[in-house]
């Protein structure tokens, strides 16, 4: 993986002294080479500056930014891409020659080859990366990111051009905002518990959405979608969609095992996690590792048994709230965004760091695509009850929503309560945290799939879909990114493989979401479906405990950021209702980041 930062502008004299200066901010995303470029083109200049993790060809040869043979196309580049070798001879026969033996390399020529469509080259690409790309000879940057957004963009606009970064915080370290917070961001991770994309904690950063690029030329700054989910049973109207299934992550997995670095696999005791491990097993020799929690229940004996099952090596990670406590502003310091989340995954990539490993493949992915979350149930439930509600006066609802939230903060019933009909509302009752005063709900225009879809769609594609465009970029894999960055190590997430979210989007939902994730069980060849809790530290336990006073006077501080914009009652009432056991511990939690996650990362915000 690596850190991307850079500025196009309409000044062809354009300085590169404050990317030179800031690039340092993005070691961790690279810590093994570093490179600042300036290219001059027609009536527009970028400079590229490039931090590298090097995993596939080692050699300086392949560090970045990177050009094509004329030095008229240059790439800044983070990510993966798993067809690369393919593309490669595809690309040496039509007589492109290429300088290294890395994936970078193919960016450059398939833009060529493209002839500079966007659309045309993104497509080819099969894999995880966001990559700044700038032409010369046209005067233009193009920022890409792959479908799902795995690996992130963000972009600002300063006068004259667009200043583009693999983290928020580093366009502030590099002056090109002002560093102050954006307040509806701030009252929409009330809302989600992380920042909802495109925008961002800070004002005038946004994130260039999954799936999405964006081309600036002078005068003119566009952004276009060009790939969607979109449901394809016409394809597969019959047939065997275990075999489906399992060709394709059988191809995936493959794939994600080429690397040059020493590569392991992070191992629950669950359906996805054994997938991957099972799978890359028959492969390469891998080595497992495990979260266990001495003071707590934890999934060790379980993930021990598929390890010996599959012969792979097994080291568990015994983690402590006392610990968790103590490495708290660590763990602040490694956020690019404020996310209730991630502190699990956090863990995992510091161990996972500590052996020595590089990469690591993860079962991210799983239950979005095969049903294993509760929302594949609680949505078309909830989307019922709402119907069964509409008779009941809006202000005796509104009144009684109220009531519940004031008793109970971010409480189901108030949530469901609260909720607008369909199944958007539906969405936002089962996965929402709080609302808190000001805070944002999803607009129809974000994800409103009863009028995209229609009224056909079965119940749990309409889950996958809103979990596809909302859980998953904004919560999941934002978090997975900037954990695994903070210590330098990449992970690959091979059920989001292109090929195999492909396959799921083509299985009848039935078939696709059968309890336990039992397709995806039967394709990866476990012997059993293990049917069990989600992967979760006991933070319950732990915010009771070591964790009490750090994270009780982070709610409930006058003197923190956000004083004003969360009032002192409402975060009395909700730390009173923790107390009393009647809201759930993520709550507090999300509010305590927030209010702590300014000064660990260096704003001095009041």
């Amino acid at each position: 993986m690596c850190g991307i930062l850079g500025f196009v502008s309409d000044r062809t004299d354009l300085s590169d002294v404050a990317i030179k200066h800031s690039i340092g901010a993005l070691a961790h995303r690279g810590p093994d080479a570093h490179q600042v470029r300036t290219i001059r083109g027609t009536g527009a200049a970028c400079v590229l500056g490039h931090t590298r993790l090097r995993i596939i060809d080692l050699s300086p040869l392949a560090d970045q930014p990177m050009p094509n043979e004329d030095g008229t196309v240059w790439v800044a580049y983070n990510g993966e891409i798993y067809n690369f070798r393919e593309l490669r001879i595809e690309l040496e026969k039509a007589g492109h020659r290429l300088r290294s033996q890395t994936d970078t390399d193919v960016l450059v020529h398939l833009y060529e080859e493209s002839n500079g469509d966007a659309a045309v080259m993104l497509g080819r690409l099969r894999g995880m990366f966001a990559f700044a790309l700038f032409d010369a000879a046209r005067g233009r940057l193009l920022l890409a990111r792959d479908r799902l957004g795995i690996k992130p963009m963000y972009w600002a606009q300063p006068a004259g051009g667009v200043a583009f970064a693999s983290e928020v915080r580093a366009l502030a370290k590099a002056d090109f905002i002002n560093g102050e917070p954006d307040y509806e961001s701030v009252a929409s991770y009330l809302t989600w518990g992380t920042m909802r994309g495109p925008s961002t904690i800070l004002s005038g950063v946004s994130e260039l959405p999954p799936g999405s690029f964006l081309e600036w030329i002078p005068g003119s700054t566009r952004i276009e979608r060009w790939w969607r989910p979109q449901l394809a049973r016409e394809q597969h109207a019959t047939g065997d969609f275990e075999m489906l299934v399992r060709d394709a992550l059988t191809d995936a997995i493959s794939r994600h095992l080429v690397a040059d670095r020493p590569l392991g696999a992070f191992l629950s005791g669950g359906v996805d996690s054994s997938a991957v491990v099972k799978l890359a097993a028959r492969h390469s020799t891998i080595r497992a590792l495990t979260v266990t929690f001495p003071d707590s229940s934890d999934e060790a004996h379980e993930a021990h048994s598929l390890a010996e099952e599959v012969g792979v090596t097994h080291d568990t990670v015994p983690v402590t709230g006392q610990e968790i406590a103590l490495a708290l502003p660590e763990i602040l310091a490694a956020m690019d965004q404020p996310s209730c989340d991630g502190v699990n995954t956090w863990i995992v990539c510091r161990a996972t760091r500590q052996a020595g490993l590089v990469v690591a493949l993860s079962g991210l992915g799983g239950d979005e695509l095969f049903g294993g979350y509760p929302s594949a149930r609680l949505v078309p439930w909830v989307a019922r009850m709402t119907r069964l509600l509409t008779p009941i006066p809006s202000g005796l609802r509104a009144q009684a929503t109220r009531l519940e939230s004031a008793r109970a903060p971010g409480s189901r019933l108030s949530r469901v309560l609260g909720s607008a009909a369909g199944y958007t509302g539906a969405y936002q009752a089962v996965r929402s945290l709080l609302q808190a005063p000001g805070s944002a709900a999803l607009s129809p225009a974000d994800l409103d799939l009863d009028m995209q879809l229609g009224r056909q769609v079965h119940p749990q594609d309409r889950v996958m879909l809103l979990e596809m465009s909302h859980y998953l970029p904004n919560q999941l894999l934002r978090d997975t990114d900037q954990m695994s960055m903070a210590h330098s190590l990449e992970i690959r997430v091979p059920l989001l493989d292109d090929l195999v979210v492909r396959a799921a989007l083509a299985i009848p939902a039935g078939a696709r979401t059968a309890p336990g994730k039992a397709l995806l069980a039967r394709a990866a060849g476990l012997g059993r479906v293990n049917v069990k809790r989600p992967f979760a530290l006991p933070f319950e336990q732990w915010m009771r405990g070591p964790m009490l006073e750090a994270v009780r006077g982070a709610v409930l501080s006058d003197q923190l950021p956000f004083a004003d914009a969360i009032s002192a009652g409402f975060r009395k009432r909700l730390w009173d209702a923790f107390e009393a056991r009647r809201t759930h511990w993520s709550r507090p939690w999300a509010v305590a980041v927030l209010r702590l996650w300014p000064e660990a990362n260096g704003f001095s915000w009041r």
